[in-house]
């Protein structure tokens, strides 16, 4: 008799990578989708809307969360849900009004630095020789990055930069906090309930800007399109998937999404005519060296 050839089981480390790519794409978009919002919206408003939409998303799964998460981790899940999504929304919106989105995005591949410095300084995670030079080297690049401007040349004077780094360190801190405390928390369990807490603070917010006069001026139809773009696809559904990769791999290797964001944020920025610079392209390429050190086995 003939053999039946029978498929193989798709390896887990096949869908790690799988996902880590989906990601670097709808991560590596929201920049410019936050880029154009921003043209109307303030940066509050998209930062608010974002979070409180993405809540809306989420809503139908808060509920059998609530009753499955055990209660003494529902304040971690709510810092999570405070660190990983509510403020740097409205740090990211404010970034996207100043920079370029690749700029942007590209400051965004910081963020395993700091998984690896804040894992080390407060959750017990050890760091080796060859990391330690990683982190160096990622700091060196990150700080081109941060005093390159959006016209090419150096700027000594980059606040918002620095202020896209504060984000990025807000989501190590996030990365280690699931890590340890929610690593058995079902992944859209946990980003649904995160977003109960934070959605209803989002909320609270919107009332005091003009966000709901502007949502349904027709003059901003495609500005609403994009909003709910980076809310249903960019933020909930990316973070439960993230959530998902961070279960089932390592802290370092889960947030190694930056390595690709950068590259999608670059792409996006040129065909919107952003210009790209030596130095942007330097500070990139010497944080990514220090990336890839940093997640070296």
């Amino acid at each position: 008799m003939p053999k039946i050839k029978t498929k193989k089981p798709v390896s887990q480390e096949f869908i790690a990578w799988a996902i880590l790519l989906f990601l670097s794409v709808i991560w590596g978009l929201s920049f410019l989708f936050i880029k154009k919002i921003v043209v109307e919206f303030t940066p509050i408003e998209v930062g608010a809307a974002r979070v409180f939409l993405a809540g809306v998303f989420l809503l139908p799964w808060a509920y059998r969360g609530l009753k499955n998460i055990p209660r003494e981790k529902l304040t971690w899940v709510g810092l999570s849900g405070l660190l990983g999504n509510f403020i740097p929304a409205f740090v990211y919106a404010k970034v996207g009004s100043q920079l370029n989105s690749s700029l942007a995005g590209t400051l965004n591949s910081t963020t395993p630095i700091f998984v690896m410095i804040i894992g080390a300084l407060f959750f017990a995670a050890s760091i080796k020789r060859f990391q330690v030079i990683g982190i160096l080297l990622g700091f060196a690049g990150s700080l081109l990055l941060v005093l390159s401007g959006n016209d090419g040349k150096l700027n000594f004077a980059n606040p918002y930069a620095i202020l896209a780094m504060a984000g990025t360190m807000m989501y190590g801190f996030n990365v280690n906090i699931i890590s340890k405390y929610l690593k058995n928390v079902k992944p859209l369990y946990l980003t649904s309930v995160a977003f109960l807490i934070v959605g209803l603070m989002a909320f609270c917010v919107l009332p005091f800007t003009d966000f709901f006069s502007k949502l349904i001026d027709p003059a901003n139809r495609k500005l609403v399109v994009y909003m709910f773009c980076l809310a249903g696809i960019n933020t909930s559904l990316a973070l439960v998937v993230f959530n998902y990769l961070l279960q089932k791999t390592t802290p370092v290797f889960a947030s190694s999404v930056t390595y690709l964001i950068p590259i999608v944020a670059v792409i996006a920025g040129l065909f919107d005519g952003e210009l790209v610079s030596v130095w942007h392209y330097a500070g990139m390429g010497i944080t990514l060296i220090g990336v890839y050190l940093i997640n070296r086995k």
